[in-house]
């Protein structure tokens, strides 16, 4: 529902925002920031508020049942840019870490 909130004008050629969170082995999402702005600080509230609001995932797992924590990063904008692969979102920071 976020993204029809979202005016089409705000991304312009090149733009992305990207957020980053974590999903829990509780399916519980936690460690919710802004990882590229929008550039927008209303539309990296309402990703970030959208993203935290969310109900429990299910949570990922290995084959013999282990459930594990997993990191994802969502991407809004224009997506038919090369830009997604110059945010570098594999990069960890020392915050990610902890």
């Amino acid at each position: 529902n976020a993204i029809g909130k979202i005016p089409n004008e705000i991304f312009k050629e090149y733009d992305l925002a990207a957020i980053k969170f974590t999903v829990t082995q509780k399916g519980q999402i936690t460690n919710v920031h802004i990882f590229e702005s929008s550039k927008d600080e209303k539309i990296d509230q309402l990703l970030l508020k959208t993203i935290s609001d969310m109900p429990n995932w299910k949570p990922a797992e290995y084959a013999n049942g282990t459930k594990v924590r997993q990191d994802f990063v969502l991407t809004v904008g224009n997506h038919r840019s090369c830009i997604i692969n110059t945010l570098n979102i594999g990069r960890l920071s020392f915050e990610d870490r902890n």
